[in-house]
C-alpha cells in the first residue's frame, strides 16, 4: 500500500470544503427544513426512539386496533423536545382522535411516514418509477435500484422478488439495479458453503443473462457476515463461466469488516487474471457497512466477537485503505471503484488520489438517495456524475419496508456518523472541524488498521480464564460459517461404527454382553454400530461397586473437582467437532442443533464445577445416583446431570437412552479423560426390560435422574414407591401470536420452535395459538406455509438439510398427528415421509378446536397445530388448559399485552418475541410445572442444581428457619437478572404456590404449627393439612399446585394422575433449599431489539 502524503490530506480536506460550500449553495429551501427538523431530532434520544417506534412498530401490526392501541401508547410519552411544535401537538391530537376515528388516525400516520420517506424509499410502481427516473436521467443522475419487499422466509417469496427484479431489468429505463442474495434464496444455509453458492448460482445467472440482454447492471449488495463468503464465492464462480466471460457486474466490500481486506486483495487478483483473459473489467462498490446493529446482537446472543471493528474510528481507517490500495494504475484496465459515502471527506480523498494517479475513470461517487441531495449534486456539479442508491417498494409492501428506514435512522442519528453531522455543519464549525480531524486520523491509522478477524478469533481462553478465576460466563456456539471448523466435522462423520462399544463398570470393560446394533436415522436406521447391553448380574455389579466407591469419592478435595471440571470443560470444547459428527448420524440433528448442545454442556461442566468450591455445611451427597438419559438431546442434558450429581459428591451409574448409546459413549470417554475416575463414574446401557427396570429400581439405588415421559416418570415410581426421583417431563408447549405482533418475525419463532429438530424437544412449541385478525390474515398463513416448506428436510449428513429425521419410527401419538385430522381440523400443509425413511416432511394443521386432542396431547416430532382465539385471555386461557407447563411463548409488541401475559401464564420458562426452544444454562434455567416436572421444582441449569444431589439435615431450630426464610425472600422475592446482555433480558422470578396440601402421618407438634403459620405470612400462601389415613383419591384434591408429602409412607400411585408438583423433601434446616419447597421458578426471556437496535421490544415489563 502506497504511503498518502501530507499534501494530499491537505488538497482532500480543501476539496471537501469546496464541495461543502457548493452544497450549501444548491441547498433548497425544503431540505434546509429538513436538516433543521434532523437536528433538533437527533438532540434527544426520546424523540429517536418514539419516530423509530413510530415508523417501524405502529405500521408494522397489521390490526388497526392493536395498531391505534400503539399509537396512544408511544404518543402518551412524546415530549415537545426533538419534534417541531406542529409534529408533537399533531401526535398529541391524533392520539386523542385515534379513540373514535382509528382507521383515519392510521391512515394519516402511515402516509406521513410515507412522506417523509419520500426520495429516501421511492415507488417500484412501474408507471411512477419510469417517471421518476425519466426525471433523474433529465438531470444526467444515475440510479442505483434496490426492491424492498415482504421478509423472504421461503422460496415462494424468494421467487416473487426474483421474478420482480427481473421485470424491473425489463424497464428501458432501468439500467442499474442491486441484488442482494437473501432476497433471490431463502435457504442459505452457512454451514453448507457449497450447496448455497449452488443454489444462488441457479438464480444469479437468470439475472446475469438478462443483464447481458439487456445491459443493466448488477450489483451484488452484501449483508450480514454469514452471507459473506458465499456472495464472494458466487460473484467469482459465475464471471469466470464462459457465458458470463464479459459481463460487467460488482459487488460490494464493507469496510467495517476486516474481511474485507483479504476479500479486496483477493479479487483484485482475480479481477486482474480475469482481465488478462477475457478483457473484461468488474466494480467494487465500497461501503462502511449498515448491518452493525444486527452483527453485534447476533454476536451478543452466541458468545462470539462481533464481525465489524469495534470502533468508527477502526472503520474509517478500513475505508480510506482500501480506496488507497484499490486506486491503482495495475487496476486501471480491470477494475472500477464505487466510492459510496456520504463523507465529503473521504469522497474528496478518493478523487485526490485518482487524479494524482491518473486513475480518475476508475471512480464512481455513490450517495444515498433522499439523505443529503444537496452534497449529491455538489459531487455531481464538481466531478460530472453521481450514482444515487435509490431503494424502491410497492405500496402494498410499504410496511414491510420501513425496516430499512430504520436502520438508516439508527445509523444516521449514531453520534460519530458523519450524516449526523452534516445536519448542522458549515465550513470550519464545530462540527467540520471533527469530521475533519476523524478523517486525517482515518488516513494515519490506515496503515495500521488490524486486518485479523474479529469473528473468528476464538474467545474459548478468555471462557477457561474467567473459569480460572472462579467466574462464569456461557460458552461461545462454534461460527458455522466457518469453512475450516464444517470441514473438521465433516472429516469426522464416518470415523464411528467400527468398534464395539463395551459396558464399563469400575474401569472393567465388559464387551461379551449381549450385543445390540443401532441403525442411523438419516439412514432409514441402517445398521450403524454395536454396543454391548448390561445383564441384571452386570447391573448388580454396577450397583455394588458404586456404592462401595461413593465414600471415597465424596472425600475428593473440592478444588480437585473444581479443577477437573475445568478439564471437562476444555476437553469438550477440543472436542466439539468430532461429538458434533457423532450427534449428526447417532440422533440425526443438523450441525446447527448440534452445535449449540456441545456448548450446552460445557456451561453445565462450570456453572456446576464452580459449586465445588461452595460450603457443604449441613448436606451430604445421596449416594448413588443413576442418570437415565434422553435421546433428543444425548450430550447436554445427561452431561448436565452427571456432572451435577458428581460435584455433588455422588457416584454415578450413567444409563444412555438406547437410540443414542454412542453419543453416550463420546461423553463418558470425555469425563474419565479429564479426570472422574472410573470407580465414581460407570457407563451401563441397557435395554428398556428387565434389567433397565432392575437397574432404575434397585433398592440400593439413593436417586435417580430422568428426562423423558411422565408416563415414563410414574412408571418408575410404581417399580419401587420410594423411589427418590428427580424428573424433566413432557410439555404441551404453545405460542400466543397477538393482533400486536410482527407477522414476519412471529412466522419465523413459530417455524424455528415447531419444526427444529424435526419437533422432538420437550420444549418444541407445537401449538401456536392465534388472535383472530392475524389468523384471518392471509399474509400469516400465506408466509407459515412459505418457511414451512422450503425446509429441506433429509439426512443431516448433507448439510443443505435444515431438518433431520425423527430418531425411529412414530409412535402411536406422533402416528396421530402425522397422519389424522381431529373434528373440524385442515391440513394447511399436509405431512410426507420422504422415499421410506425416518424423514418426515413438517405438517400444519388450522382451525384446532379447545379442549381436542391436538389441543390437549404432547407428541415428539414435525407437527404444528393452530387455534384462533377471540381475544387475549382467551388465547392464555387456553395455553394454560393444557396439564404440562414447561415452555410458553407470546409475540406481541404492547407492553400491556406482556404484562397481562406474565401475570397469567403458567410455565416454567416464558420467552417474548423470540422462539420457545434453546435454554441456555444460567440465563434461561430450565424446568417446566404443573405435570412438566417431577420431584424438587429447582431448575436445571442454575446454580443452585446441584443441591438436588445432596441430603440436607432435618429442621432442628424452626426459629432460626423462619429468620433465615425471611431473609432470602426478601432478595429472592424481586426479579433476578441473569445475564448481562443488551439484546436480550434474561430474568428468574420465584412465585408462591397458590394452594398448598401438606400431607403428615399425625397431629403435628406445636413448633411445626408455629412454623407453617409463619410459612404463610412471609409467602401469602394458602395451605390445608391431611393426615396421610384420610387422603382420598377424589377431584377434590386437584385444585392444589403443590402437595408437599411429609408422611413417612410412600405416595400413592393414583396421586400422579393430578396436575400438580409433589415434593416429598422433608423440612430441612437450610434455607435455600427450603424456600424451593414454598414456591416455583419461573425463566422468563424477552428478546429487547428490533433489528438489531437495543431497546426496541417491550421491555419494560412488570416482572411481578
Amino acid at each position: 500500500m502506497e504511503i498518502v502524503s501530507g499534501q494530499i490530506i491537505d488538497d482532500s480536506i480543501y476539496l471537501a470544503t469546496e464541495l461543502l460550500e457548493i452544497a450549501k449553495k444548491k441547498e433548497a429551501r425544503k431540505e434546509k427544513s429538513k436538516k433543521r427538523q434532523f437536528a433538533r431530532l437527533v438532540k434527544d434520544n426520546r424523540a429517536i426512539k418514539a419516530t423509530q417506534q413510530l415508523t417501524d412498530q405502529v405500521i408494522r401490526i397489521d390490526s388497526s386496533k392493536a395498531s391505534a392501541k400503539m399509537f396512544r401508547s408511544i404518543v402518551r410519552k412524546v415530549k415537545s423536545k426533538g419534534f417541531s411544535l406542529v409534529d408533537y401537538f399533531g401526535l398529541k391530537l391524533l392520539g386523542l382522535i385515534s379513540y373514535i376515528l382509528r382507521p383515519v388516525v392510521l391512515f394519516i400516520v402511515t402516509e406521513r411516514v410515507r412522506i417523509a420517506s419520500k426520495g429516501i424509499i421511492n415507488s417500484a410502481n412501474p408507471r411512477k418509477l419510469k417517471k421518476y427516473l425519466r426525471k433523474k436521467s433529465k438531470a444526467n443522475v444515475d440510479i442505483n435500484l434496490n426492491l424492498l419487499g415482504e421478509a423472504v422466509l421461503g422460496e415462494e417469496e424468494a421467487d416473487k422478488r426474483f421474478n420482480e427484479i427481473l421485470n424491473l431489468m425489463e424497464l428501458d429505463e432501468v439500467n442499474y439495479i442491486s441484488v442482494k442474495i437473501s432476497a433471490i434464496v431463502s435457504q442459505i444455509i452457512p454451514s453448507d458453503l457449497k450447496g448455497s453458492c449452488e443454489r444462488v448460482a441457479q438464480k444469479l445467472r437468470v439475472i446475469y443473462r438478462k443483464s447481458l440482454k439487456n445491459n443493466c447492471f448488477i450489483n451484488l449488495d452484501m449483508e450480514e457476515f454469514k452471507d459473506f463468503e458465499i456472495t464472494l464465492d458466487v460473484f467469482k464462480q459465475l464471471l469466470m463461466e464462459e457465458e458470463f466471460k464479459n459481463l460487467y457486474a460488482g459487488i460490494v466490500l464493507q469496510a467495517y469488516l476486516p474481511e474485507a481486506h483479504s476479500a479486496f486483495d483477493d479479487l483484485l487478483s482475480w479481477s486482474q487474471k480475469r482481465y488478462e483473459t477475457y478483457g473484461s473489467k468488474i466494480k467494487i462498490r465500497l461501503v462502511k457497512g449498515a448491518n452493525l446493529a444486527m452483527e453485534r446482537t447476533e454476536a451478543e446472543l452466541h458468545g462470539w466477537n462481533p464481525a465489524p471493528y469495534n470502533t468508527k474510528a477502526e472503520v474509517d481507517a478500513s475505508y480510506s485503505r482500501l480506496i488507497n490500495i484499490g486506486l491503482s494504475k495495475e487496476n486501471k484496465d480491470c477494475l472500477v471503484i464505487g466510492v459510496a459515502s456520504h463523507n465529503l471527506f473521504h469522497i474528496a480523498f478518493a478523487q485526490q488520489l485518482a487524479e494524482l494517479r491518473e486513475v480518475t475513470s476508475m471512480v464512481e461517487i455513490e450517495m444515498l438517495e433522499g439523505m443529503a441531495n444537496a452534497e449529491a449534486m455538489a459531487v455531481k456539479h464538481k466531478f460530472g456524475s453521481v450514482l444515487l442508491y435509490s431503494p424502491i417498494t410497492l405500496r402494498k409492501d410499504f410496511p414491510a419496508a420501513v425496516a430499512y428506514l430504520v436502520r438508516r435512522l439508527d445509523e444516521n442519528t449514531s453520534e460519530e456518523n458523519y450524516l449526523r453531522a452534516s445536519f448542522t455543519i458549515d465550513i470550519n464549525n464545530k462540527e467540520f472541524n471533527q469530521q475533519a480531524k476523524r478523517f486525517l486520523d482515518s488516513v494515519h491509522m490506515s496503515h495500521v488498521v488490524s486486518l485479523e478477524s474479529k469473528r473468528r478469533t476464538s474467545t474459548a481462553p478468555e471462557k477457561e480464564e474467567l473459569y480460572s478465576n472462579n467466574s462464569f460466563t456461557n460458552q461461545a456456539d462454534e461460527d458455522i460459517t466457518s469453512k475450516k471448523f464444517v470441514d473438521a466435522v465433516v472429516n469426522k462423520l464416518y470415523m464411528f461404527g467400527k468398534s464395539l462399544i463395551p459396558v464399563v463398570v469400575g474401569g472393567k470393560e465388559e464387551l461379551n454382553l449381549e450385543r445390540v446394533t443401532v441403525g442411523e436415522p438419516g439412514e432409514g436406521n441402517k445398521p450403524f454400530y454395536s454396543h454391548n447391553v448390561a445383564s441384571l448380574e452386570t447391573v448388580e455389579d454396577a450397583v455394588r461397586i458404586a456404592k462401595f466407591e461413593q465414600k471415597n469419592w465424596s472425600e475428593t478435595k473440592p478444588q480437585k473437582i473444581y479443577e477437573i471440571f475445568g478439564n471437562v470443560a476444555k476437553n469438550m470444547e477440543n472436542d466439539r467437532a468430532r461429538i458434533i459428527a457423532a450427534m449428526i448420524r447417532d440422533s440425526g440433528k443438523t450441525i446447527e442443533e448440534a452445535n449449540v448442545e456441545v456448548s450446552e454442556a460445557i456451561d453445565f461442566a462450570r456453572l456446576y464445577g464452580l459449586t465445588a468450591l461452595d460450603s457443604s455445611e449441613g448436606s451430604q451427597p445421596y449416594g448413588l445416583v443413576v442418570v437415565a438419559s434422553p435421546w433428543n438431546f444425548p450430550y447436554a442434558i445427561p452431561a448436565g446431570g452427571i456432572i451435577a450429581a458428581l460435584v455433588s459428591g455422588n457416584t454415578v451409574i450413567f444409563k444412555p437412552a438406547p437410540e443414542v448409546v454412542l453419543v453416550g459413549w463420546e461423553l463418558v470417554n470425555q469425563l474419565w479423560k479429564s479426570g472422574i475416575p472410573k470407580q465414581a463414574l460407570h457407563f451401563v446401557p441397557t435395554l428398556d426390560n428387565e434389567v433397565g427396570r432392575k437397574l432404575v429400581s434397585h433398592q440400593d439405588v439413593d436417586k435417580v435422574v430422568l428426562t423423558g415421559a411422565y408416563e415414563t416418570a410414574v412408571k418408575f415410581k410404581s417399580w419401587r414407591p420410594d423411589l427418590d426421583l428427580v424428573a424433566e417431563t413432557s410439555g404441551k408447549n404453545s405460542i400466543i401470536v397477538t393482533n400486536s405482533s410482527d407477522i414476519d418475525l412471529a412466522v419465523s419463532d413459530i417455524v424455528k420452535s415447531a419444526f427444529g429438530h424435526a419437533g422432538q424437544k420437550c420444549s418444541a412449541g407445537s401449538l401456536a395459538i392465534v388472535e383472530k385478525e392475524i389468523y384471518n390474515n392471509p399474509l400469516f398463513f400465506k408466509q407459515l406455509v412459505d418457511a414451512t416448506n422450503s425446509l429441506s428436510v433429509g439426512n443431516p449428513t448433507d448439510l443443505g438439510n435444515s431438518m433431520g429425521p425423527i430418531i425411529k419410527d412414530p409412535d402411536e401419538k406422533l402416528l396421530r398427528a402425522l397422519t389424522e385430522l381431529e373434528e373440524r381440523e385442515e391440513w394447511l400443509v399436509k405431512p410426507k415421509v420422504i422415499n421410506n425413511s425416518n424423514c418426515w416432511t413438517p405438517g400444519i394443521k388450522i382451525n384446532v378446536q379447545p379442549k381436542s386432542w391436538t389441543h390437549m396431547n404432547e407428541w415428539f416430532g414435525p407437527v404444528l397445530g393452530i387455534m384462533k382465539a377471540p381475544n387475549l385471555k382467551k388465547a392464555i386461557e387456553w395455553q394454560n388448559a393444557t396439564e404440562y407447563g414447561l415452555t410458553a411463548g407470546l409475540h406481541s409488541l404492547s407492553t400491556k399485552e406482556c404484562n397481562y401475559w406474565l401475570k397469567n401464564v403458567e410455565a416454567g420458562n416464558l420467552y417474548i418475541n423470540r422462539p420457545i426452544t434453546g435454554a441456555i444454562v444460567k440465563r434461561q434455567p430450565f424446568g417446566g410445572w404443573k405435570k412438566s416436572s417431577f420431584g424438587p421444582t429447582v431448575k436445571a441449569g442454575s446454580s443452585f442444581y446441584p443441591s438436588v444431589f445432596k441430603r440436607y439435615d432435618e429442621v432442628k431450630d424452626y426459629e432460626v428457619l423462619v429468620n433465615d426464610l425471611k431473609e432470602l425472600w426478601n432478595i429472592k422475592s424481586k426479579k433476578n437478572k441473569n445475564d448481562n446482555l443488551q439484546s436480550e433480558h434474561n430474568y428468574s422470578v420465584l412465585y408462591p404456590h397458590k394452594k398448598l396440601l401438606i400431607v403428615h402421618d399425625e397431629n403435628p407438634n406445636s413448633e411445626f404449627k408455629k412454623y407453617l403459620d409463619s410459612i404463610k405470612k412471609i409467602f401469602g400462601l394458602t395451605i390445608d393439612e391431611i393426615e396421610f389415613s384420610k387422603l382420598e383419591d377424589n377431584d377434590s384434591i386437584d385444585k392444589y399446585s403443590l402437595v408437599r408429602w411429609l408422611s413417612r409412607e410412600p405416595a400413592p400411585e393414583w396421586i400422579y394422575k393430578y396436575n400438580f408438583s409433589l415434593d416429598t423433601n422433608h423440612i430441612v434446616q437450610n434455607s435455600q433449599r427450603e424456600l424451593f419447597s414454598w414456591v416455583r421458578e419461573q425463566s422468563i426471556s424477552i428478546t429487547n431489539h428490533r433489528y438489531g437496535n437495543i431497546g426496541f421490544s417491550p421491555v419494560s415489563i412488570e416482572i411481578m
